[in-house]
Formats: structure tokens, sequence, C-alpha cells
């Protein structure tokens, strides 16, 4: 018989979120600030966590299925069925919510952080610092190593840029001032500027990992980004799509499919899946 263990919750999220059918799917994707509010007995443990930490928040998703091993992402029946263990899907054995966001306030056994999709009342498993996010050098030492990559990109036209991004990437800036919008998904930031060079489009200045390729491809055609094609030697998509040869043993592929496009602004972004190797035998 499978070992069981009690998982005590030390905290619950306050939200403005209460309906799970209608709370976006990642926190990237307009998730309202949200308050953590944990137990006065581990409230010495939120000592040191400042305005501007990033930290990843371990939640039981307690509304979800426990039955589901096999899920369509993001719960679209035209995204082919996936193994849950490939998707971030909520719905699994063991429904363990996994955000990284951004601490807002601290104010005692509270703490707001920025853009959390999970609903109110959702408990609380931990909290824990994202490595190189402040604080915690990263392997390697020195300033750089322990600071957080942060792309820019170039924008002519600022309004229309916001434009392409909202309606065709469906992504809506976090913070914003004169001349520049900011940009968070799930694993880092990006911030666009007013300038009045142009890109080179030359080459790909921004990328974006992705689990299901084909399925981000749809999307995005369906809002009506246009896809880069190429055949040369080396390089050849099908459908919009490339096979890429080779990959970082971090990455866990011994390859990448990637796809192309540009924004409305002349920059080239990428998105990436590494292709696994099949199982022997």
């Amino acid at each position: 018989m499978a070992e069981s263990f009690a998982l005590n919750p030390i905290g619950r999220v306050e939200s403005t979120l209460t309906d799970r059918a209608s709370a976006p799917k990642q926190g990237s994707e307009g998730a309202p600030d949200a308050w953590l509010a944990f137990e006065p007995s581990v409230a010495d443990g939120l000592a040191d966590l400042r305005p501007g930490d990033r930290v990843i928040v371990l939640t039981w998703l307690h509304e979800a299925r426990r039955d589901v091993v096999q899920v369509h992402p993001r719960d679209d029946p035209a995204n082919p069925l996936r193994g849950v263990f490939s998707t971030r899907s909520a719905e699994r054995p063991n429904p363990i919510g996994l955000h990284e966001t951004e601490v807002l306030a601290v104010e005692g056994d509270r703490i707001r952080v920025r853009g959390l999709e999970a609903v109110d009342g959702t408990p609380i498993a931990d909290l824990k610092p994202v490595l190189g996010g402040g604080g915690s050098p990263a392997p390697g030492g020195g300033s750089l190593a322990a600071g957080r990559v942060a792309t820019r990109l170039p924008a002519q036209d600022l309004e229309r840029a916001r434009r392409f991004y909202s309606e065709k990437l469906g992504l809506e800036p976090a913070e914003e001032r004169p001349g520049g919008l900011l940009y968070r998904a799930a694993g880092g930031e990006f911030a666009l500027f007013q300038s009045a060079g142009a890109p080179s489009g030359a080459h790909t200045q921004m990328g974006w990992e992705v689990d299901d390729i084909e399925a981000a491809v749809r999307e995005l055609r369906g809002r009506g980004v246009v896809f880069e094609e190429y055949d040369l030697p080396g390089l050849t998509t099908v459908d919009g799509i490339a096979d890429v040869a080779g990959n970082y043993p971090s990455k866990g592929g011994i390859g990448e499919r990637a796809a192309w496009f540009r924004d409305s602004e002349g920059n080239m972004l990428g998105m990436g899946q590494p292709i696994r190797e099949a199982p022997s035998g």
C-alpha cells in the first residue's frame, strides 16, 4: 500500500477570485494581486522577506479532481490528450499549485503578492524564495550571476505594440511608465520601451518555452499571428514549426521544436518545446 502522510496548511489565500471556472490559468494572464494570510504559529518564518522578493507559493488546489492522469492542455478539447505530469493542469493525483510571484508588501503575518491565480480560501502549503531572485546568489558568484535577467524590446509605436501584445498574444502589461510597458510571465519578465530605432529582426530576440507548441501555434494563429516559414539547410519549418537538433541537458530533451513570429515592431520572437527521447524497449 502506498505510504500516506499529513500536509498541514500554513495559511490561506485571500483573493477577489472566488470562481475557479473563471479564474486565469496562470498568474501572468491577468490574475489579481492577493494576500497570503499565514497561521500565527509560522509568522516568525516570514522574517527577512521584503517587497520586491521573488517567491514560489506552493498551494493545495483543494477544488481540483484527484483521479485525473491525462488532460487536454488548458482544458481545450482541441488540444491532444497529454499525461498530466507533462502539463501544469490543476487536476492531478496530488493537486499542488506552484506559483512564482513577487512580494508587494509584508504586514505582520500577511504578505501581499502580485498576480496570483489561486482562488480565495486556497490552502497554502509552503513558501520558498526563487533562487537568484533576491538575496541568494546563483552558482558562479558575481553581481550578474545573482541578478535577474530581463529582456528589453524596442517599440517605435508603443500603443501599437500594446495592442499587438494584447490582441494577438493575450498579454497585458503588469506595470507601465512613460515610454515603457512591463510584462510578467510565469518564469520572467520583459519590457517594451519607446525607441526611435527599429530592430533588425534578423535573429531571435526573446523566446518562450511552452508545453505544447502545436497548441500554442494554433492558439496564436487564431488570434492573427503570422509565423515565419523557412526552407534552409538544417532548418525547415512544416506548418510554421521546425525540429532543431540538440538541446541543453537541463531541458531534458535531445532537441527542440521551435516556431518564430514578429511583433508589430519587427522584433523576432520565438517559442520552443523540448523534444523528448523516445523510451527504449
